[in-house]
């Protein structure tokens, strides 16, 4: 399981194991404990195991998908024990969400973690009451300016200085208007409502990739990244903003 050039991971793999199994006693866990404590140290010891879907991590363990996906569950629920834990992991997610093409931008997110989809949805309740799960219960699929919600909301603290400075310069080029008052979540919408009509949607999406990101956003009817990723937020929405008000232009 553990290559090679990976023994100094396999060591503190085992460490852990032992240290932790035997410190109430030898044989004192249940199986039950005992296979929670196994996915717990191969998540946080075994190079991209973590990051593996619930059939491969099940392949590689020999045993089901269901099982795998109840064991993830129960340790992710002992684990977010705080708001930034949870923020961390679900900024993560998003990153990987796919965006969908549409008249006004949206995106299905999977979270397969249980009480990542659970924070979600409190998130976006707290701001619009209403999330859609009814095409699969792991997949939401959110409206460009909920997915926005959702990307400002995980952002650090040092990223939400940096969204706020690259938001207010944004919107003083675009609108004219000055600094913007309110939320960064009112900021950024108000930073693109007037200009961009029906592309509003698409371009809450992309500017929320953004952000989330650190500056790479991604076209809606293409994979290819706006902007590199190290360009900066700033950088980003100009070039998100340009891409979709001259789409609106031309139609």
């Amino acid at each position: 399981m553990f290559d090679p050039e990976n023994a100094d991971d396999a060591a503190s793999f085992a460490r852990e194991f032992l240290n932790k199994y035997t410190a109430v006693g030898f044989g004192a866990l249940s199986k039950r404990e005992v296979d929670l404590l196994l996915i717990q140290l191969l998540q946080k010891h075994l190079p991209g195991f973590q990051d593996k879907a619930d059939f491969d991590a099940a392949l590689v363990l020999r045993t089901t998908k269901r099982k795998i996906r109840g064991l993830r569950d129960e340790v992710s629920f002992r684990e977010a024990n705080n708001e930034d834990f949870l923020k961390s992991n679900l900024r993560n997610e998003l990153k990987r969400a796919e965006v969908l093409p549409s008249d006004h931008g949206l995106v299905k997110v999977q979270l397969d973690d249980a009480v990542l989809r659970g924070y979600a949805e409190k998130i976006v309740r707290t701001e619009f009451g209403i999330v859609d799960s009814s095409f699969n219960s792991a997949i939401l699929q959110l409206s460009g300016e909920k997915y926005l919600l959702l990307c400002l909301t995980v952002l650090t603290p040092e990223e939400r200085v940096q969204a706020q400075q690259a938001i207010q310069e944004f919107d003083q080029d675009q609108q004219g208007s000055g600094v913007s008052q309110g939320s960064l979540f009112t900021q950024f919408k108000d930073a693109f409502v007037l200009g961009a009509g029906q592309q509003v949607g698409k371009l809450c999406v992309s500017g929320a990739m953004a952000l989330v990101t650190g500056g790479a956003s991604l076209i809606l009817e293409s994979v290819e990244p706006v902007t590199e990723a190290g360009r900066g937020i700033r950088a980003a929405l100009q070039q998100v903003w340009d891409h979709f008000s001259h789409d609106e232009e031309d139609g």
